[in-house]
């Protein structure tokens, strides 16, 4: 009896598990993360963002994804803004976009990115997806008044997986990454969905963040990278 009563338990997690989270929904998802980026900007003199232009401190970002799902397939498009600033005084010279700047100057520095991104995801099964994401980038980079701003397209290669963990939790991780060029986007997240009681599916993601974008070319050279945790309700339609 015991057993009988352990399969139909066993059979209902399987059965209504996370039923609103399944590949053919569709949903809007907004959220933020608090993190902090690190790595160089190279226009000139090659700058760390810590040590030489003190973009270093822990920030809020915000971003907003809109996915349409379908039986095998799913298309949507996510925006990230991430935004930081600083000041510094210089400790040795240096050359940013042709300008030369003194040693000990007191510079006023801002690194803005905008991180937008085109996805397919294909359904392997049920619990893991792969697809190809195209993303857009755009990087501003101020030193005083004196500003560069480059713009990038670098496609990726996506998998995604998750697994329930009770009724109403779900594990979810997934990973898009540049295999090889001189410009790469790596962008992979780990968390749990909880969800939260609505007729429309809605849930709470939760989870940690690690990104980096790598660009090389004649004029332009930088090396990112992001921590930091995520936060975002995602609602279904």
């Amino acid at each position: 009896m015991k057993k009988i009563v352990l399969t139909v338990s066993l059979l209902s997690i399987e059965l209504f598990a996370f039923k609103c989270d399944s590949f053919d929904k569709s949903f809007i998802e907004v959220g933020n993360t608090r993190g902090s980026m690190d790595g160089y900007i190279s226009k000139g003199s090659r700058l760390d963002l810590s040590s030489d232009l003190n973009l270093k401190k822990t920030a809020n970002n915000l971003s907003a994804k809109i996915q349409k799902g379908f039986k095998k397939h799913k298309f949507g498009f996510k925006i990230s803004k991430y935004k930081y600033s600083g000041k510094k005084k210089l400790n040795k010279d240096i050359i940013f976009n042709s300008e030369k700047l003194a040693k000990s100057q007191m510079i006023s520095n801002k690194l803005d990115i905008k991180w937008a991104k085109a996805t397919y995801r294909y359904k392997i099964e049920d619990s893991i997806s792969a697809g190809i994401d195209l993303n857009l980038l755009q990087t501003k980079t101020y030193i005083n008044q004196n500003k560069y701003k480059k713009n990038i397209v670098i496609p990726s290669i996506s998998i995604d997986y998750s697994h329930d963990l009770a009724d109403d939790i779900m594990l979810k991780a997934k990973i898009s990454l540049t295999p090889y060029g001189k410009n790469r986007a790596m962008d992979s997240y780990a968390g749990v969905a909880i969800k939260l009681p609505s007729k429309r599916c809605s849930c709470l993601n939760i989870g940690y963040q690690v990104s980096n974008l790598h660009i090389q070319s004649s004029k332009f050279k930088s090396n990112l990278n992001y921590n930091g945790f995520y936060a975002g309700m995602k609602i279904g339609f």
